[in-house]
């Protein structure tokens, strides 16, 4: 008799709660939401049928809380604990503390989760099976430098017991080793609880190709073949496909086999994910084993029509495998993108803020916890949302998501929407001549591609957009027309964009619009709006923006590209201007933090001599650090902030002087 939970606890936040509260929900078992307080407005809140508000104000206290998440399970009935991705969901003791308490854990065993978390454990147990692995040195700081003489740089230095990218870095010469791993070793305690370090021969041109398997726990497993997962920035995945186009067919079959005798051999039980490098003579070596869902987990499940958390939740409820290996098949290509929080253009500092609006494309699938008004936290990872195509081939695919990504609007938070454009219709990516250091390689022509397309968006369309979403859109609150109704007498406007004043005449022709601007006259017909959507006509052909009041300007957004404009015509856009002159005639600089996160280094005290380039503090934000420089030759002055801290957006950090 096929058994099944009737209530489950989601041990998780975001994207992945909601993920898995769906398919819950659609087989008809309660869920159980847990959030901090930062949270409360999150989609997995108001989904879940129950959600108990997690105390406290560092995770240690909220989401990796084991014992507070373990309690709030069987206070509210829960029969097992879902730990979705990242937080506890390879940790083997919480896997543990849930069983012991009567729960089921969905996902591996808690053998499995340790055997497999740890790296240099799990490189040598594969090993030992015959499956190639990257020569590498493991262990403590001194003990890897005393090994290494035998490795040629460059190098990569990991987390030995990590994942995510943390404290990952390459290194290309022997003097760079001791400070990153130092920096690594630090990482790797604070994110993992564990400060041993793994390197190796590092890949520079090598493909990233994993396996989605999945075990019944009894000592049978199936594959959902590959996922290729290359295009990577600062070791996270940006974007995932499947199947692997840039693989031959033979070398799948071989990562199958590899695959299946792992977990075959561990009895592996749950979703799991083999991960491969692969180098240009299509030489493969184990990476790792995830011992949980992946973040990409999407594109298999659309090339397969499988829903993998259904999966999940039917192993743990002991029902075994759903299908046979003969069963299982795969269609068309998809695509998925990982829309992050953060700036290209600033050098992808994080990004934090309200989501004034949110609008996605129909035909697509959507995995986000995003909602209306809801604020962005900068406590957690930079992953808004996640999305994915699915068609009959990549070219179609690769169509169907640069379409996708123009008609995606997030407004109030730089995104990584516009780059991720560029980089789905650069030559290279379409030719599939990829590898883990593409956006490396590629980042500068990336950017100028954003620059370029950004300069291509027509001001006259900006312009346009502005003035008639302020002054003609049929749902006007009546008292604009007090502050404003002088335009319909003095048609003429002065309108800011990106500095720059640009002056403008507007006026209503019967059923359209003329627009004068530099002497040339763009007729806008056919006008209609649609919440944040605005479509019409510019001489003939079709237009469509996005627009969004923010506090203090107006965002418009054509097709990835986002402009802020102001004008002194909309009350709450006029600005006093402010003057600012040297102290004392002596020069002085004040750096300012530009992202929202935690002082977790200082470096310079007043009075210390600095060079351009040096050094001064180190900020987290989003789960990654950022070290902040000096930008002139000079003398500590201030030093406004310590070790601890939480910082703003603008605040100011140091005072220098010269």
């Amino acid at each position: 008799m096929r058994k099944t939970f009737h209530k489950i606890l989601i041990a998780n936040r975001g994207e992945i709660a909601v993920r898995i509260i769906r398919t819950a929900h659609r087989l008809g078992i309660k869920t159980v939401a847990v959030y901090a307080a930062d949270d409360a407005q999150s989609l997995h809140v108001q989904l879940a049928g129950e959600a108990f508000l997690l105390p406290g104000s560092v995770l240690a206290e909220t989401y990796l809380n084991q014992e507070k998440l373990i309690e709030l399970a069987v206070q509210c009935g829960a029969e097992a604990i879902h730990p979705g991705y990242g937080f506890l969901s390879e940790n083997a003791a919480f896997a543990h503390r849930v069983e012991e308490a009567g729960l089921a854990f969905i996902g591996a065993t808690p053998a499995q989760i340790r055997l497999m978390g740890e790296k240099t454990q799990a490189i040598n147990f594969v090993k030992n099976m015959g499956v190639p692995v990257i020569p590498g040195a493991h262990g403590a700081v001194n003990d890897i430098i005393r090994e290494l003489v035998s490795l040629p740089f460059p190098l990569l230095v990991k987390a030995s017991a990590g994942g995510g990218g943390k404290g990952m870095q390459i290194i290309e010469k022997a003097d760079d080793l001791p400070l990153a791993l130092q920096r690594a070793q630090r990482q790797a305690s604070k994110y993992f609880g564990n400060s041993e370090l793994f390197v190796e021969k590092y890949l520079p041109h090598a493909r990233h190709i994993e396996v989605q398997l999945v075990g019944d726990g009894m000592g049978d497993a199936v594959h959902l073949f590959e996922r290729e997962c290359s295009i990577q920035r600062r070791y996270q995945k940006l974007i995932e496909e499947a199947p692997a186009a840039s693989v031959s067919a033979g070398l799948k079959r071989q990562l199958y086999e590899y695959a299946l005798r792992i977990a075959k051999a561990v009895n592996y039980r749950g979703a799991g994910t083999i991960e491969f490098l692969v180098d240009e003579h299509e030489n493969c070596y184990f990476l790792e084993m995830n011992t949980r869902l992946q973040v990409e987990h999407p594109v298999t499940e659309a090339i397969t029509g499988l829903d993998l958390v259904e999966w999940q939740l039917e192993i743990a409820a002991g029902n075994g495998l759903p299908l046979l290996q003969e069963q299982i098949t795969q269609t068309g290509h998809a695509l998925e993108v990982r829309i992050c929080a953060e700036d290209p253009e600033h050098h992808f500092v994080p990004s934090s803020g309200n989501v004034l609006a949110l609008q996605v494309p129909e035909q697509v699938r959507w995995d986000s916890f995003l909602v209306d008004k809801m604020a962005i936290s900068p406590a957690y990872d930079s992953l808004l949302g996640k999305l994915i195509v699915h068609a009959p081939s990549r070219a179609e695919a690769l169509a169907a998501m640069e379409n996708s990504l123009s008609l995606l609007l997030i407004g109030g938070i730089k995104t990584n929407q516009s780059f991720l454009w560029s980089v789905v219709r650069s030559e290279a990516f379409r030719n599939n001549s990829i590898h883990t250091r593409f956006l490396e390689d590629q980042l500068l022509s990336i950017l100028n591609e954003m620059e370029d397309h950004k300069k291509l968006v027509p001001v006259d369309v900006l312009l346009g957009a502005y003035v008639l979403h302020h002054f003609y859109r049929p749902d006007l609150h009546a008292d604009r027309w007090g502050h404003a109704g002088y335009w319909r007498i003095l048609p003429s406007f002065c309108i800011e964009n990106d500095d720059k004043i640009y002056k403008l005449t507007f006026q209503k022709r019967n059923n359209c619009y003329l627009l004068k601007f530099e002497n040339e006259p763009v007729v806008l017909s056919d006008v209609l709006f649609s919440n944040n959507q605005l479509a019409w006509k510019r001489n003939g052909e079709a237009q469509l923006v996005f627009v969004v009041d923010a506090p203090g300007a107006t965002l418009v957004q054509c097709g990835t590209c986002q402009f802020e404009l102001k004008s002194r015509h909309v009350p709450d856009q006029i600005k006093l201007k402010r003057q600012t002159g040297d102290k004392n005639g002596e020069a002085q600089s004040q750096i300012f933090a530009d992202l929202f996160g935690k002082v977790i280094d200082v470096l310079v005290v007043p009075g210390d001599r600095l060079t351009k380039g040096q050094n001064l503090l180190v900020i987290e934000s989003m789960k990654t650090e950022f070290t902040i420089q000096s930008p002139v030759d000079a003398v500590v002055k201030t030093v406004h902030v310590s070790k601890g801290n939480i910082v703003q957006d603008k605040e100011i950090l140091v005072d220098l002087e010269s």
